[in-house]
């Protein structure tokens, strides 16, 4: 009987673990579902280029891919990335947020498909990866 608790258990843990692990859709990568969050203002115009997803800075040739937050989906008809709540948000959109900066320990944010897929979409001077925050809400201007 105790094995069988302890296999449940375990079972259990990976659930939980993999439900909040963040995930990718076609060219959104997800973030996990983590508390607490950074206070950098993330924001760009929504640049969409192959199977990358950008965030480009105004008047500038700098950009950013995306880790989105959690809940965030693609929607593929429409080309749009869908937010938890619904909005969409299409190439040439204005997106801001709370979140941060980051070239290293992407790990932390996603899961590994994620991160190779930020990785091969980094193109920037640092390959810094723009990163909301997983509960965040998001500004959209069209």
């Amino acid at each position: 009987m105790q094995t069988s608790a302890a296999v449940i258990g375990a079972i259990f843990m990976l659930v939980v673990l993999t439900a909040c692990s963040g995930s990718v859709d076609g060219p959104v990568v997800e973030g996990n579902r983590r508390t607490g969050g950074e206070n950098a203002v993330i924001f760009g115009e929504l640049v969409v280029e192959g199977e990358c997803l950008y965030l480009s800075w105004p008047e500038s040739d700098t950009r950013f891919p995306v880790i989105w937050p959690y809940g965030t989906s693609w929607d593929t008809d429409r080309s749009a990335v869908v937010l938890r709540g619904g909005t969409l948000i299409r190439k040439g959109d204005q997106v801001s947020g709370g979140g941060g900066y980051h070239s290293d320990n992407l790990s932390n944010f996603t899961v590994p498909d994620g991160v190779d897929l930020l990785t091969a979409c980094g193109d920037n001077e640092y390959r810094e990866v723009a990163v909301f925050n997983s509960s965040g809400s998001l500004d959209v201007q069209r």
